[in-house]
């Protein structure tokens, strides 16, 4: 489903607060009732693709974008913009990278643990460790944080978890 938008942002104290374009309501319509989580992948501007949410506010619905994507792409807020948005039937809801996927299968354990965590969850970890370039620190990551689950019986504190990967990289240092 294609259509133009405006890249707008939210009132600072708003929230919600960042760039978004807002979902027409007969196209949010017709992909809710494909979508099982409103979990969707977004081309923008036939260049980048992005797996998002469909998220609601006032009365219409939006997909929130962060600064990075805009800056990367030469974007600006007041841009209008080329959409098209389709169901992400994707496993996650996000892609995986190869090396968590080997994590997750060499440790089945942390596999489980892993995937009884909401879907939610999963996506925000799975970032965690997408965010990272090097292949090597993309593993050690993925153990760290299978790890931080199974010590824990599958429960996740993020503060905790933050304070794993840091014990994890002092313990690496020569």
């Amino acid at each position: 489903m294609e259509f133009e938008a405006l890249l707008e942002s939210f009132e600072a104290s708003s929230v919600g607060y960042g760039p978004h374009f807002k979902i027409p309501q007969p196209i949010f319509e017709t992909l809710n009732a494909q979508c099982k989580d409103k979990r969707v992948i977004c081309y923008l501007n036939q260049t980048l693709r992005i797996h998002s949410g469909m998220m609601p506010k006032d009365g219409y619905h939006f997909i929130l974008l962060n600064q990075a994507i805009l800056k990367q792409h030469g974007m600006v807020l007041g841009d209008w913009i080329q959409v098209r948005l389709e169901v992400d039937n994707s496993e996650y809801g996000m892609e995986i990278s190869e090396e968590f996927r080997e994590v997750l299968f060499s440790d089945p354990e942390g596999s489980d643990w892993f995937h009884k965590l909401t879907p939610g969850k999963q996506r925000t970890l799975i970032h965690l460790i997408n965010k990272i370039k090097n292949s090597q620190l993309k593993i050690e990551r993925s153990f760290v944080i299978l790890e931080h689950l199974k010590k824990r019986g599958g429960k996740l504190d993020y503060k905790i978890l933050d304070q794993d990967i840091k014990d994890f990289r002092d313990s690496m240092k020569f």
